[in-house]
Order: structure tokens, then C-alpha cells, then sequence
């Protein structure tokens, strides 16, 4: 019985009665349209941000297992070789000797050592817009990971005094590309750094609280060059 009431509510809401069917006008042409151009201008508008965003945390998570791969690698060249300050008779004594050692140490996809192919042969940018330089041309030894990140290995520091970010004690420094040879890139966006240290790897810029504007430590925050250990610390590209 309650069944039956139910389908006949139902029913008569789906499909009224030929009497009621008077009270029902459909939508103008004109009222169509309207509609359809709002739809339009709402996509157009958030569209792009929602790609963004979703865009922003994949680098994000790129960025993340980057560092972990490269991390653990370290931690094994440390384990196995000892310290890589080359002051006290390390390994880190240039950067082909770095090279060297972590390609040992990772799963590659290519091995460009010093000539081209590993990077995007154009202009590296800082997140300001101004041009770095050609990482694919410049003198640097370079490897493709096996999923896809492009690493080059910078220059290095005997006494791990440089100071790449705030605090004079990195060995060398270490440039990734996550997406391969995609754009956009820019430091801070798919472009970013980590520094050897003699206990380990970090990412770039922990002495940096905001790495979109200068600070008394370094002006390379405002040029995207600082950006890594903040995305990591907070698992954001919020700027």
C-alpha cells in the first residue's frame, strides 16, 4: 500500500496530469542562451586556476620524490665513502667527481656527462622572468633518471664553506628539472636546487623563510632560486 502511494507521488511528479500540463512552459531560445553564455564565462574563469592548482601540486609531489631519491643516494655515498668534504680528503672535489659518484648511486634513463641532450636547450629562467642560462649547453655534467628528472651537478666547494642560501656550509650544489624538458622552466616552478652537505643533502633556501622576495640573508629568493626547501617545508607553491 505505501508502495503503491509512493509510485503514485512520484509518478504524478514526473508526469503530471494533462490539466497541470498547462502551468509548464519550456525555456525560450533566448533564456537558452543566456544560460549557456554564464556557463561559458564561469569555465573561462575558473578553469584555468583549478588547472593551475592541480598543476602546482604535481610539481609538488614531483618535487617530493625527487629529494627522496636523491636523498637516499646520498645518504649510501656518504655510508660507503665517507665524508665528501674534499679539504679533509673527500669525494666532493669538483663537480665531475659528484658526478661521478651518484650516477653509481641512481637508476638512469641517459648519462649526457658533460655534452647536451639531458636538458632543455634554452634559457633556464628565474621566477622573476629574468634568463639563468642554458643548462643544456653550459660546462656541467648531467643524467637523466629513470622517471624522467633531469639532474646537473653544479659547483662545489673543497672546505663546504659556500654559501648558496644564508649558511656557508654546502660542499656542492645540485640543479633538478622534474618534468624533463617540458617548460615551464623557471626556478621555484619545475627548476630547483639542493646543496651536499658534509652529513647529507638539503633542499636549497631553509634559511629563507619566504622565497618570493628578498631577504637580509640572499637575493635569490626573489629570483625562484631559494624555493625548494620552502615548498618542501610547507608541501605548497603557494605564490
Amino acid at each position: 500500500m505505501v508502495k503503491n502511494s509512493l509510485l503514485a507521488m512520484v509518478s504524478e511528479m514526473v508526469f503530471p496530469k494533462s490539466a497541470d500540463l498547462k502551468a509548464f512552459r519550456g525555456f525560450t531560445l533566448a533564456e537558452v542562451l543566456i544560460t549557456l553564455v554564464i556557463i561559458g564565462v564561469i569555465a573561462a574563469m575558473t578553469i584555468p586556476t583549478l588547472m593551475n592548482n592541480s598543476n602546482k601540486q604535481e610539481n609538488v609531489s614531483k618535487l617530493k620524490k625527487a629529494y627522496s631519491t636523491l636523498a637516499q643516494a646520498t645518504n649510501k655515498i656518504i655510508a660507503d665513502e665517507g665524508n665528501p668534504k674534499a679539504g679533509i680528503g673527500g669525494w666532493a672535489t669538483s663537480p665531475e667527481a659528484v658526478y661521478n659518484m651518484y650516477k653509481k648511486y641512481l637508476s638512469k634513463a641517459k648519462d649526457c656527462a658533460n655534452g647536451q641532450g639531458c636538458f632543455a636547450n634554452e634559457y633556464y629562467k628565474h621566477l622573476n622572468g629574468g634568463n639563468y642560462k642554458n643548462l643544456d649547453t653550459s660546462a656541467h655534467h648531467r643524467i637523466v633518471l629513470s622517471d624522467g628528472t633531469l639532474v646537473l651537478f653544479d659547483t662545489t666547494n673543497g672546505t663546504c664553506a659556500r654559501d648558496w642560501d644564508g649558511n656557508s656550509d654546502s660542499c656542492a650544489q645540485i640543479w633538478v628539472d622534474i618534468n624533463g624538458v617540458k617548460g615551464p622552466n623557471t626556478a621555484g616552478r619545475d627548476w630547483f636546487s639542493f646543496l651536499l652537505k658534509e652529513n647529507g643533502l638539503y633542499p636549497r633556501g631553509c634559511n629563507n623563510p619566504d622565497c618570493t622576495g628578498p631577504t637580509v640573508a640572499t637575493v635569490d629568493t626573489i629570483r625562484g632560486l631559494d624555493c625548494t626547501c620552502q615548498i618542501l617545508r610547507t608541501g605548497e607553491m603557494n605564490y
